[in-house]
């Protein structure tokens, strides 16, 4: 095998001719990179408002949101709706303020500081929406029991 004519095609090759410019590159990433905060405060200020403005009728297991307490009846699957619906509305409002501030710094980092700014604020968003999660099942669980019914001790107290 001769190495010389391998040597001779590898003279004129060019990597950077492959490779797409850096700018346009970083453009990308910056761009995937507000998507990827952004999206979840939206989907969930989107599903709040559906869930308080227009929630499924009657407890299904297809949409809507569900838990085991609130599925028993109408009265606790509509309590669960419609709390749903304003905490994630109310949370989604705060979280997409909060995150199009964040975004909107994302122009002057640095690549490296700008994902691990995003990998912070996912982490961020998950937390709350796993807290939040967490409120409305106890509230509802609180509130209703296995069957739907208003647990004794609170129709007593607030009637």
């Amino acid at each position: 095998m001769d190495f010389d004519v391998i040597k001779q095609l590898l003279t004129d090759f060019d990597l950077a001719n492959f490779l797409p410019a850096l700018d346009s590159v970083i453009g990308w990433i910056e761009l995937v990179t507000r998507i990827a905060v952004l999206s979840g405060p939206l989907l969930m200020l989107g599903l709040g408002l559906w869930y308080f403005l227009a929630p499924p009728k009657e407890a299904n297991h297809s949409i809507g949101y569900r838990c085991y307490f609130g599925m028993g009846s109408i009265e606790a699957w509509q309590f669960t709706q419609r709390l749903a619906g304003i905490v994630w509305s109310g949370l989604g409002l705060i979280l997409s303020i909060v995150m199009a501030i964040i975004c909107n710094g994302y122009r002057g980092m640095d690549t490296m500081d700008m994902l691990y700014n995003a990998v912070i604020c996912l982490l961020w968003e998950a937390g709350l929406t796993l807290l939040s999660i967490l409120a409305i099942n106890i509230t509802v669980m609180i509130r209703y029991d296995g069957r739907g019914y208003l647990r004794h001790w609170w129709d007593k107290e607030n009637s």
